[in-house]
């Protein structure tokens, strides 16, 4: 098991990634130092390797910790009392949506594609850390709305997925590549045609 940090050393290891994902998101992963991490840290780059083996170990640590925000984001998401599925599924939604386009999240997953050819190893870490442990985490609450008889399916992951899938629509891939935003796919109408698709496919027949 590894030795607990201190609080002051996990200040610095803090401070190390936060400047190192700045670095990436700013420069991309090639074209980063380790030199550059550590002048915008303000510490030496021996401190980097004390912390890290190299700068993919580096690059792992930051997904790795976006991926832990993304899956405690998610682990707090819970049904809220009631028995109208739209509303659960237009909160669900709405939670999703706004974590897929927030900049952190986008930034990582730019990185991530554009690195996996190089680095398979990184994007498996990522892919597993993160849209995974996401899914996991949805397939429980549909099968909470299952329960409480709002649902009806016999492949809870593959409702998922398509539930996910229309979410990365137009919205979505327009924000990757940094296109306007087109105003017939806004969040709204995306969550709200999410939605729809769910209650159409699987809504249970009262």
């Amino acid at each position: 098991m590894e030795k607990p940090l201190t609080p002051r050393s996990a200040a610095k290891r803090a401070a190390m990634l936060d400047a190192a994902q700045a670095c990436f998101l700013e420069s991309g992963y090639t074209s980063t130092s380790v030199d550059e991490v550590a002048s915008r840290a303000g510490v030496s780059k021996a401190t980097i390797y004390a912390h890290f083996n190299s700068k993919d170990d580096l690059f792992s640590a930051i997904i790795c910790r976006r991926c832990d925000d993304q899956a405690e984001g998610l682990s707090s998401l819970s049904l809220p009392p009631g028995n109208d599925a739209r509303t659960l599924l237009t909160t669900i939604a709405q939670r999703l949506l706004a974590l897929f386009l927030s900049p952190q999240v986008m930034g990582i997953y730019r990185m991530v594609i554009a690195e996996a050819p190089r680095h398979p190893e990184l994007a498996r870490i990522w892919y597993e850390a993160g849209p995974m442990r996401g899914k996991t985490r949805l397939v429980e609450l549909f099968e909470q709305m299952k329960a409480r008889g709002l649902l009806t399916y016999d492949d809870a992951p593959r409702v998922v997925d398509i539930f996910v899938g229309t979410l990365r629509g137009e919205c979505f891939h327009r924000a990757l590549i940094d296109l306007p935003p087109n105003p017939i796919f806004s969040p709204d109408s995306t969550v709200a045609a999410a939605v729809d698709l769910m209650l159409k496919a699987c809504a249970a027949k009262t």
